[in-house]
C-alpha cells in the first residue's frame, strides 16, 4: 500500500472519531426524552434512510435485492452492531460521557489481542502506541476501580462487541460494495431493536420529536457517513491500527462535552488527550521513517 493510500485512510479513520466522539454527547442528551432501545432503533431508521439515496448516487445499483455470497457476512455484522449499540447505550444510563468514551475505546486493546487469537499480526509500533492511548483513555476519563457502575460494566462489554466489528468489518470491507454492507448493517439493527422496543421501552410522539435533533445527528453523521467511512479505510488499513486511530473518539467526546455541554477540560484531562496524540503519532513510527515512494507493509 502506497504512503498516500495509508494516508488517505487514516484520515477517513480520523473523521469517523471525530463524528463518533461528538455522537457521544447526542447519545447522552437524547436519553433526557427517550429510552436506550428506542434510540437505537430511531438511529437506524435513518441511518438505513440516509445511506440509500447515497448509495444510488455514488454507485448506482442495479441489483439491490438480489441475493449476494457478502451478504451473509454483513448480516452477521448487523448482529454484532446491534448488540454493541444497545449496550453502549444502555449503558449511558448510568455512567457519564467521558467514562463512556474511556470504556468505549479500551477496544484498542481488544482488537489487537483477539486478533493474534484469529492469527493477525500486529507489528510493534502499532502496540506501544496502544499503551500510550491506554494511559491516555485513563487520565481522560479519571475512572476510578472502586467507583465503577452498572453502566461502566455493560459499555466495557460493548466494548468487547465493538472489537469484534472492527476486526470482521476489516475482513468485510473488501467483498462487498460499501453502502450495500452499511444498509444491511442498519436494516438488520431497525428490526432487532424493532422489536425490542415494542417489548421492552415505552415511548410516545413528543419524546421522540423532543430528541429529534440526536437522532437525525447519530441517525446520518454518526452512523450513516462513519460507519461508511470506516468501512472505506479499513479497505486498507489493518483492525489493530484502525482501532488506535479511531481511539481519538473519546479526545473528540470530550471537546464536545466541553464545547456543548460546559464540561471544562482538566489538566489531568488535557494530559490524557496529549497521550492518546502520542500513541497515534507513535503507531505511524515506520510510515514516517519511510519516504512516500516506498510501500507501506501492515500485518
Amino acid at each position: 500500500m502506497s504512503f498516500k493510500t495509508g494516508l488517505r485512510a487514516d484520515l477517513l479513520l480520523l473523521v469517523t472519531a471525530f463524528i463518533w466522539g461528538f455522537a457521544f454527547v447526542f447519545q447522552s442528551t437524547a436519553m433526557d426524552h427517550i429510552g436506550p432501545i428506542t434510540f437505537v432503533f430511531g438511529r437506524f431508521v435513518i441511518a438505513g434512510m440516509a445511506i440509500l439515496p447515497i448509495w444510488y448516487l455514488m454507485e448506482k445499483p442495479k441489483k439491490v435485492f438480489v441475493y449476494q455470497a457478502a451478504d451473509k457476512k454483513a448480516l452477521q455484522l448487523g448482529i454484532i452492531m446491534t448488540v454493541g449499540m444497545l449496550l453502549q447505550q444502555a449503558g449511558l444510563l448510568y455512567t457519564t460521557v467521558a467514562r463512556a468514551g474511556f470504556l468505549t475505546g479500551v477496544y484498542i486493546i481488544f482488537v489487537p489481542v483477539i486478533g493474534l487469537l484469529m492469527g493477525s499480526k500486529t507489528e510493534w509500533p502499532t502496540w506501544v502506541g496502544v499503551m500510550f492511548a491506554l494511559f491516555g483513555l485513563y487520565f481522560l476519563a479519571q475512572i476510578e476501580a472502586a467507583n465503577f457502575l452498572l453502566g461502566d460494566g455493560l459499555i466495557l462489554i460493548s466494548s468487547v462487541v465493538w472489537a469484534l466489528h472492527v476486526i470482521y468489518t476489516g475482513k468485510v470491507a473488501n467483498q462487498i460494495s460499501v453502502f450495500r454492507l452499511m444498509f444491511i448493517q442498519f436494516a438488520i439493527a431497525a428490526v432487532i431493536s424493532g422489536l425490542a422496543m415494542v417489548i421492552f421501552d415505552v415511548w410516545d410522539w413528543q419524546s421522540v420529536k423532543a430528541a429529534a435533533v440526536s437522532l437525525l445527528f447519530v441517525g446520518v453523521l454518526s452512523s450513516g457517513v462513519g460507519f461508511s467511512l470506516q468501512a472505506i479505510g479499513m479497505r486498507t488499513a489493518p483492525a489493530s491500527h484502525t482501532a488506535l486511530i479511531l481511539s481519538f473518539e473519546a479526545v473528540f467526546a470530550a471537546i464536545g462535552g466541553w464545547w456543548l455541554l460546559n464540561e471544562y477540560l482538566t489538566t489531568t484531562e488535557l494530559m490524557g488527550c496529549g497521550l492518546i496524540l502520542v500513541g497515534g503519532l507513535v503507531s505511524q513510527l515506520k510510515t514516517f521513517l519511510k519516504s512516500p515512494r516506498d510501500t507501506m507493509h501492515y500485518p
